[in-house]
């Protein structure tokens, strides 16, 4: 059987069981609680990550299996092109792979989804074959002289390559996780039960997104640490900006990536390279933007990059975010970002319009300071806030 996928995982961590503004309060389980913002699950965790894996697998328990039959189903699971025993086989070894808390995370989730342990591990990594590859994100973080109180906002797009996820919307969640013992809240956004960490925000008001680099790092360093492992262990323990960026000073990644980083009042795009790394800042006085290439000018090899597809659209994404930054500067608040990425590439935005052959699927607008998100979920439900500074746990380390 040709290799489906290569393992990325993504986990989000941390959070209490307070009522926070705007959420509908619609089931209990153990210490986990599931909210409503609109059609958006919100689901809020406490314990170990065991603990926290049989919360979240009874608390969309409707979700994860409806989400398993309809991935199953598009990669062909149980076909000559894709043996359901060969399929579970290196979705294990994927698995093994992966931390103990994420293996605990998981084995919780199967005994209270109704998966069961096979089925689940499918589940949690079943989005690997459809998405892998495809990532054309773009993400845009400004502070100090950009914004009006000087506070950082990040914003992102989280695009692919395919249409494919269209029928998955519905499943884009937001996992907070409270785990006790060790560690501080993190807030991951995801789709449904997977180990596929894009982006967080922790409770030290550090935002991260993730961007595919494979256009300029397409090697492949297997036996590394798994790039969003390393990604979730920084979540868990920085409690600063300075501890982020030592991050990437210390961790090479797996494959090519761009990870934007905001801390409450500074943020940098970190071109992750699998043999060195690049900490790239636009306008020191507070501003960054990217778009799925290495385009610091101090790389040894730099290339032209052409315009639009070839290149995922890095130029036009790229000039058209920091033309917004520059034209804004000193006025942007988190309305003014959500503007900004609600405008296309053609009127002058970073978001994939018909016809541009890849689609928008969410964005995310970011306040770390605030611990405040904002949700745009294309296709599914418009701007949404949703505030996770009551969701995280009191007794968890908050260095704001």
């Amino acid at each position: 059987m040709k290799k489906l996928f290569g393992l990325v995982l993504a986990l989000g961590l941390l959070v209490s069981i307070a009522q926070a503004a705007d959420l509908q309060s619609v089931s209990e389980f153990e210490s986990g609680q599931l909210y409503k913002a609109g059609q958006i699950n919100v689901v809020v965790m406490k314990g170990n990550f065991y603990q926290m894996g049989r919360q979240y697998g009874a608390l969309v328990k409707n979700e994860i299996n409806e989400f398993y039959d309809l991935a199953t189903k598009q990669i062909g699971l149980g076909t000559d092109k894709a043996p359901y025993d060969e399929v579970l086989a290196e979705m294990k070894k994927g698995l093994a792979a992966a931390p103990f808390y994420v293996r605990e995370w998981v084995r919780g989730m199967g005994e209270t989804s109704g998966l069961g342990a096979d089925k689940q591990i499918i589940a949690c990594q079943a989005l690997g074959p459809i998405v892998m590859g495809e990532g054309s994100c773009s993400g845009l973080i400004v502070w100090g002289d950009y914004t009006k109180n000087g506070a950082a906002i990040a914003g992102r797009n989280w695009d692919l390559g395919t249409k494919a996820l269209a029928p998955y919307q519905k499943f884009l969640t937001v996992a907070v996780f409270n785990p006790t013992g060790s560690g501080q809240g993190v807030a991951d956004i995801n789709y449904v039960g997977q180990i596929m960490w894009q982006s967080a925000l922790n409770q030290s008001g550090l935002f991260y997104d993730l961007q595919n680099g494979g256009m300029s790092d397409p090697n492949s360093a297997k036996n590394r640490l798994n790039s969003n492992c390393a990604l979730m262990s920084m979540m868990l323990d920085s409690t600063s900006f300075e501890q982020a960026d030592a991050f990437f000073d210390a961790v090479r990644a797996q494959g090519g990536l761009l990870i934007n980083v905001a801390g409450p009042t500074q943020g940098a795009c970190y071109e992750w390279g699998t043999a060195d790394y690049r900490r790239r800042v636009d306008d020191e006085k507070g501003m960054v933007a990217a778009a799925n290439n290495f385009i610091d000018p101090t790389w040894h090899v730099t290339r032209s990059l052409p315009p639009g597809a070839p290149a995922g659209f890095t130029i036009e994404r790229c000039s058209n975010l920091a033309a917004l930054a520059k034209k804004n500067k000193g006025r942007i608040d988190v309305n003014k970002m959500k503007e900004f990425f609600d405008a296309t590439i053609p009127q002058g935005g970073p978001t994939f319009y018909p016809g541009s052959g890849l689609k928008t699927y969410y964005t995310i607008v970011a306040a770390p300071k605030e611990l405040k998100l904002w949700l745009n979920v294309r296709d599914l439900q418009d701007w949404t806030e949703i505030d996770l500074k009551p969701l995280f746990s009191s007794s968890a380390s908050n260095m704001l």
